[in-house]
């Protein structure tokens, strides 16, 4: 599933706000699920959700004015994957907001 936030902070900046947010991501989870992140290079960011025994990967691209993350939903939770795109975009437009 694909997932686009917009933004015009340019890349070096949205990659720093990122940074700065992954910390508290994990703790808005739901469930108590928890979060491993690595930025494979300036304009990278791998992350694997893990929530109810299950494990979604996260591939966001970090462009000039916008992210573009591909999110794997594993088959047990493919009900939810509309609430995990949100939660995932949601996530990424409130880390952005914050300087």
């Amino acid at each position: 599933m694909q997932v686009t936030v917009p933004h015009g902070l340019g890349r070096a900046e949205a990659k720093r706000r990122l940074e700065a947010g992954l910390p508290k991501l994990e703790q808005h989870i739901p469930g108590g699920g928890s979060l491993t992140s690595d930025f494979a290079s300036d304009s990278q960011l791998l992350l694997v959700i893990s929530a109810m025994g299950q494990k979604i990967p996260v591939d966001i691209a970090i462009e000039d004015d916008r992210l573009e993350a591909d999110v794997t939903v594993p088959p047990f939770l493919k009900m939810m994957q509309g609430q995990i795109g949100d939660f995932v975009k949601t996530s990424a437009e409130k880390m952005l907001q914050k300087p």
